[in-house]
């Protein structure tokens, strides 16, 4: 197969305007979202999407309970907004915490947290991991590598989320194809493989980019279903394809579970907002299944790399 599709979904409580959380905390995006939405359209399309699942959702018995009983095929991983986890777990009203900015034992702490959460859920520990608003840093891999994880889908390139208030994440260089990093700096590739593979989310250059004076004011395209037309998602796949040589093509298509439900995120204030997300979504697995392209997990990619030894080449 010259061609993979990763379908990686960050799953959290339900939120509203500007990211801010229902309060009490309510799941509907689970419950409803993935069970009666997403599920059934990934089980149309023979497809196996990877559900990154935030402490608070772990915690929540509805939820996974939801989870545990998801009829097909799906891989389970953990996504990390460090406010939920322990040490000095709080509901907040928005999650901003760049996991990075915490000292570097809290770091360690909250991720061991987060997996003991998974594993006491779901009762199995997790292998694929996302950090929150893509907020890993220098020690992030090596705690995950320690933890048992083979897989971060935290990297975002031609990012930099300094700005944001992370000057350790920045992406800006990083591949766009899965490579082994560098344990301290996770944008750059690592001569030899390791312990945790890294399967950065698919973003591109805007078309526009090379235009001078205004072509650095266009935004990078991302393989994400949340905007645009099922045209434009299926451009941005074409185009990493045509872009990387000489290797199997991994595509990674990420969104948040609550932005198929309407009110529960900023991106759909109504039911036609939500559809129109679940459509474009439905329009990708569609050419992926025109394209014979296999729709997997996270931690697939990681035992094709494993078993075939295949370094995936940077695009040419």
């Amino acid at each position: 197969m010259d061609a993979y599709l990763c379908v990686s979904i960050d799953c959290e409580c339900d939120k509203g305007e500007g990211w801010r959380l229902k309060k009490p905390l309510s799941f509907a995006g689970i419950t409803t979202g993935i069970a009666d939405r997403l599920q059934p359209l990934f089980r149309a399309y023979g497809a196996k999407p990877t559900y990154l699942l935030s402490p608070e959702v772990l915690r929540d018995p509805a939820s996974a309970d939801c989870l545990r009983q998801l009829q097909g095929s799906a891989e389970f991983g953990t996504h990390l907004h460090g406010e939920f986890a322990e040490p000095d777990a709080f509901e907040p009203d928005e999650t901003t915490a760049f996991q990075c900015n915490y000292p570097h034992p809290v770091e360690r702490q909250k991720l061991e947290s987060l997996t003991d959460l998974f594993r006491a859920a779901l009762g199995r520990p997790p292998r694929s991991f996302r950090a929150g608003r893509f907020g890993i840093g220098p020690h992030s891999l090596q705690f995950l590598a320690e933890l048992g994880y083979t897989v971060d889908s935290s990297v975002s390139p031609l990012k930099d989320w300094s700005k944001q208030g992370a000057p350790a994440a920045s992406f800006r260089s990083a591949p766009t194809q899965p490579y082994w990093p560098v344990p301290n700096m996770p944008e750059l590739r690592a001569r030899e493989p390791g312990p945790l593979l890294e399967v950065p989310v698919t973003i591109l250059p805007s078309r526009f980019q090379r235009l001078p004076f205004i072509g650095a004011r266009f935004e990078p395209r991302w393989l994400r279903p949340t905007r645009g037309t099922v045209e434009s998602l299926v451009a941005v796949a074409r185009d990493e394809r045509t872009r990387t040589k000489n290797g199997p093509v991994v595509l990674n298509c990420m969104f948040h579970n609550v932005e198929i439900m309407a009110g529960l995120s900023p991106y759909a204030k109504n039911e036609a907002e939500a559809d129109a997300i679940l459509n474009r979504l439905a329009g990708l697995l569609a050419y992926a299944r025109a394209e014979g392209i296999g729709v997997v997990g996270l931690t697939d990619i990681a035992a094709i790399f494993s078993e075939t030894e295949v370094r995936v080449p940077e695009p040419a």
